[in-house]
Protein backbone atom coordinates (compact mmCIF):
# COMPACT_ATOMS: atom_id res chain seq x y z
CA UNK A 1 0.00 0.00 0.00
CA UNK A 2 2.52 2.55 0.60
CA UNK A 3 4.21 1.65 -2.79
CA UNK A 4 1.30 2.48 -4.91
CA UNK A 5 2.12 6.51 -4.39
CA UNK A 6 6.05 5.50 -6.10
CA UNK A 7 4.44 3.09 -8.33
CA UNK A 8 1.72 5.80 -10.11
CA UNK A 9 4.42 8.56 -9.82
CA UNK A 10 7.36 6.33 -11.93
CA UNK A 11 4.10 5.58 -14.75
CA UNK A 12 3.24 9.60 -14.38
CA UNK A 13 6.86 10.55 -15.28
CA UNK A 14 7.33 7.39 -17.21
CA UNK A 15 3.92 8.99 -19.65
CA UNK A 16 5.69 12.43 -19.64
CA UNK A 17 9.12 11.24 -20.99
CA UNK A 18 6.77 9.28 -23.44
CA UNK A 19 4.78 12.27 -24.46
CA UNK A 20 8.17 14.27 -24.75
CA UNK A 21 9.71 11.69 -27.22
CA UNK A 22 6.63 11.36 -29.27
CA UNK A 23 7.20 15.63 -29.66
CA UNK A 24 10.42 15.68 -30.32
CA UNK A 25 10.63 17.24 -33.61
CA UNK A 26 7.65 19.62 -32.71
CA UNK A 27 8.87 23.50 -32.39
CA UNK A 28 6.70 25.93 -30.15
CA UNK A 29 7.39 29.48 -30.21
CA UNK A 30 6.71 31.16 -27.10
CA UNK A 31 6.35 34.30 -25.54
CA UNK A 32 6.74 34.94 -22.12
CA UNK A 33 4.27 38.47 -21.58
CA UNK A 34 2.23 40.22 -23.62
CA UNK A 35 3.84 42.41 -26.12
CA UNK A 36 7.15 40.71 -25.48
CA UNK A 37 9.45 38.88 -28.17
CA UNK A 38 8.54 34.94 -28.96
CA UNK A 39 11.43 32.66 -28.87
CA UNK A 40 11.24 29.20 -30.34
CA UNK A 41 11.56 26.25 -28.14
CA UNK A 42 11.26 22.49 -28.77
CA UNK A 43 8.25 20.84 -27.33
CA UNK A 44 10.52 18.34 -25.82
CA UNK A 45 12.32 21.36 -23.40
CA UNK A 46 8.99 22.41 -22.85
CA UNK A 47 7.33 19.12 -21.49
CA UNK A 48 10.62 18.31 -19.57
CA UNK A 49 11.11 21.45 -17.74
CA UNK A 50 7.66 21.22 -16.87
CA UNK A 51 7.52 17.81 -15.60
CA UNK A 52 10.94 18.92 -13.57
CA UNK A 53 9.40 22.22 -11.99
CA UNK A 54 5.91 20.50 -11.05
CA UNK A 55 7.89 17.48 -9.39
CA UNK A 56 9.64 20.37 -7.66
CA UNK A 57 6.55 22.49 -6.91
CA UNK A 58 4.53 18.98 -5.60
CA UNK A 59 7.90 18.00 -3.35
CA UNK A 60 7.96 21.83 -1.69
CA UNK A 61 4.37 21.71 -0.73
CA UNK A 62 5.10 17.78 0.84
CA UNK A 63 8.08 18.90 2.48
CA UNK A 64 5.90 21.64 4.10
CA UNK A 65 3.78 19.86 5.27
CA UNK A 66 5.94 17.33 6.63
CA UNK A 67 7.13 19.84 8.37
CA UNK A 68 3.61 21.28 9.82
CA UNK A 69 3.11 17.76 11.06
CA UNK A 70 6.03 16.97 12.60
CA UNK A 71 5.84 20.56 14.71
CA UNK A 72 2.25 19.93 15.62
CA UNK A 73 3.34 15.91 16.74
CA UNK A 74 5.96 17.69 18.81
CA UNK A 75 3.37 19.81 20.26
CA UNK A 76 1.04 17.37 21.28
CA UNK A 77 3.63 15.24 23.08
CA UNK A 78 4.89 18.51 24.79
CA UNK A 79 1.55 18.30 25.94
CA UNK A 80 1.30 14.84 26.74
CA UNK A 81 4.38 15.12 29.05
CA UNK A 82 3.40 18.02 30.77
CA UNK A 83 -0.32 15.65 31.41
CA UNK A 84 1.80 12.81 32.42
CA UNK A 85 4.47 14.76 34.54
CA UNK A 86 1.45 16.66 36.63
CA UNK A 87 -0.47 13.45 36.57
CA UNK A 88 2.85 11.63 38.21
CA UNK A 89 3.32 14.75 40.41
CA UNK A 90 -0.33 14.30 41.64
CA UNK A 91 0.08 10.37 42.39
CA UNK A 92 3.33 10.54 44.27
CA UNK A 93 0.96 13.79 46.47
CA UNK A 94 -1.25 11.29 47.11
CA UNK A 95 0.94 8.80 48.32
CA UNK A 96 2.81 11.14 50.85
CA UNK A 97 -0.43 12.18 52.27
CA UNK A 98 -1.38 8.22 52.52
CA UNK A 99 1.78 7.54 54.30
CA UNK A 100 1.26 10.62 56.67
CA UNK A 101 -2.10 9.43 57.04
CA UNK A 102 -0.95 6.00 58.32
CA UNK A 103 1.56 7.43 60.57
CA UNK A 104 -1.00 9.66 62.48
CA UNK A 105 -3.30 6.55 63.05
CA UNK A 106 -0.38 4.66 63.97
CA UNK A 107 0.05 7.42 66.26
CA UNK A 108 -3.25 7.69 67.29
CA UNK A 109 -3.49 4.02 67.77
CA UNK A 110 -0.88 3.91 69.90
CA UNK A 111 -1.61 7.15 72.16
CA UNK A 112 -5.27 5.63 73.09
CA UNK A 113 -3.75 2.16 73.68
CA UNK A 114 -1.27 3.80 76.74
CA UNK A 115 -4.26 5.58 78.09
Amino acid sequence: MKKIPLILGILIFACIAYLAYLNNDTILSLRLYQGGTSFVVSSTLLITAAAVLSALGSLLIAVYQINSLKDRLKKHTRNYEKADIASEESHDKIKSLQAKIDTLEIALKESLSKK
